[in-house]
């Protein structure tokens, strides 16, 4: 049983506010992807994959400790043979994506009738800083987003009864493959479309017309197993990985208060991310979530199985060290969340007293306000600007033979150097000194040829400071750069 629509002039309120939350979500999106901010060290990775191969080589595991998938990768190839390897074009597919994410998002709460509150899950998936960062930005994470959207809406939308088999078998055996290989998280998306329409045909009491989505989810898994082993498998084991993510996974045997906590932050840590970090936020969403899962459960089971299944199984593949919980990883667990969210509110929004919803809207309204990053129409979303620091290089005339290179800045330094349109903007800082992690500072201080210059990214803060006191102890600072995520230090003897 779903809920009645809103009276007309309600409605048309409700509308209004959705629609002017789609608008500030495209808006914030334009003007962040305008900005052009820099290739970070993993988006710099993506791009040498992409500049070095051609589209049948994408298909091959990915060099640079990058994995992605191939259709996203053949998507933002394309882009780049048609405008070009520069930052803007290499990030078209994922903004578009960003965009795509909002109408589907508002698609999926009219199909549910929850046009009350569909403004303020759309507002959350607007303005939240993960997604306006990974909807400009060179990794497939928003797309990840964008496909379990699309397969939601389509499962929605899509009746059991009415289409007929073969037909419904091509539709989903086309939809599950193409997810598949645009969105590695899709298979857990559709274990929920699965798991729905087998629910349905149990209560139409039509089990035996379960074939054609059985037929295509034995497709799907024929095809996730292909491109696990093909694609997936090398990485997934690496010892790189398995070290870099062994805090985002779920302890699933917890026998102390140290393993509670860890799952709990973790899970928590989802909830913040998708809608606010504050007390207000995480208690409020929380609550509405339960109450949707209740109110599911009660008048919906085959919606709550679409919605619940994925974020059970993606919990349980991080408890076997399969999937981690960093929420980057996780982006395509955050609109569902929205969607329970939007499922518990509409249900407050249907109170009598006027008093106790105007409550509900206040607290709401405190949630986005602590929550919005649209600062960012203001305030430039920057993360490693290594050209700034390359740029004090150049003012400074400094050459490639003087220059060294952190090893987290070598990525970007490579394709800003050799790849991007405007290379020849640092023709003279070509050939640089590239550095281990493990370099030992101290002794290249003391051979470096003065001036020198060293240049830092993707590095923490008490590392930095270790290894420029060590240059320190042989040279002198002459001048320098610390800004938005990049470092430059100037030297003389």
């Amino acid at each position: 049983m779903q809920s009645v629509h809103p009276p007309t002039n309600k409605g048309k309120i409700y509308a209004w506010l959705a629609y002017a939350a789609i608008g500030i979500g495209i808006a914030i999106r334009i003007v962040v992807h305008l900005q052009n901010r820099n290739l970070m060290i993993d988006e710099a990775n993506v791009a040498r994959n992409i500049f070095e191969r051609g589209f049948f080589q994408l298909l091959l595991p990915l060099s640079y400790e990058q994995y992605a998938p191939p259709l996203w990768l053949w998507l933002v190839k394309a882009s780049s043979t048609l405008f070009g390897m520069g930052e803007q074009a290499l990030k078209l597919p994922t903004f578009l994506s960003g965009i795509a994410s909002l109408f589907l998002l508002y698609a999926i709460l009219k199909q549910l009738n929850l046009l009350r509150s569909a403004w303020y899950a759309l507002i959350l998936l607007a303005s939240g800083y993960i997604f306006i960062r990974y909807s400009t930005e060179l990794k497939q994470y928003m797309m990840d987003a964008t496909v379990a959207l699309a397969l939601i809406l389509l499962a929605l939308r899509t009746d059991n009864q009415k289409t007929k088999p073969f037909r419904f078998f091509l539709l989903w055996l086309a939809a599950g493959s193409v997810a598949i290989w645009l969105s590695m998280p899709s298979v857990f998306v559709l274990a929920g479309v699965g798991a729905y329409y087998l629910l349905l045909h149990w209560q139409q009491g039509r089990i035996n017309k379960s074939l054609p989505i059985m037929a295509a989810a034995v497709c799907w898994v024929a095809q996730f197993a292909a491109y696990y082993w093909l694609i997936l498998k090398a990485q997934a084991n690496s010892d790189y990985l398995q070290n870099f993510h062994s805090v985002y996974f779920i302890n699933p045997t917890p026998t102390t208060l140290n393993d509670w906590n860890k799952n709990i932050d973790l899970l928590g840590h989802l909830l913040g991310e998708a809608g606010g970090f504050t007390f207000l936020a995480k208690a409020l969403h929380a609550l509405l979530i339960v109450g949707a899962c209740i109110i599911l459960l009660k008048r919906n089971k085959p919606h709550f199985f679409l919605l619940i299944v994925p974020l059970i199984l993606t919990v349980i593949a991080s408890a076997i060290h399969s999937f981690s919980l960093i929420p980057r990883v996780v982006l395509f667990m955050m609109p569902i969340l929205l969607i329970l969210i939007a499922h518990g509110l509409n249900q407050l929004m249907l109170a009598r007293n006027k008093y106790f919803k105007a409550m509900v809207v206040a607290a709401c309204s405190v949630c986005i306000i602590n929550f919005s990053a649209l600062r960012f129409f203001i305030v430039p979303l920057h993360s490693e600007q290594i050209t700034d620091a390359m740029a004090l290089c150049n003012k400074n005339n400094m050459n490639g033979k003087n220059l060294y290179l952190h090893n987290g800045a070598i990525p970007a330094y490579i394709y800003y150097t050799t790849i991007h349109p405007k290379q020849q903007e640092w023709n003279n800082l070509k050939n640089a000194n590239k550095l281990n992690w493990d370099s030992d500072y101290n002794s290249i201080a003391t051979a470096a040829p003065v001036p020198c210059a060293f240049i830092f990214t993707s590095i923490a803060e008490d590392e930095l400071v270790q290894k420029v006191n060590q240059i320190k102890q042989h040279l002198t600072l002459a001048d320098s750069l610390s800004n938005n995520g990049s470092h430059a230090y100037l030297f003389n003897r």
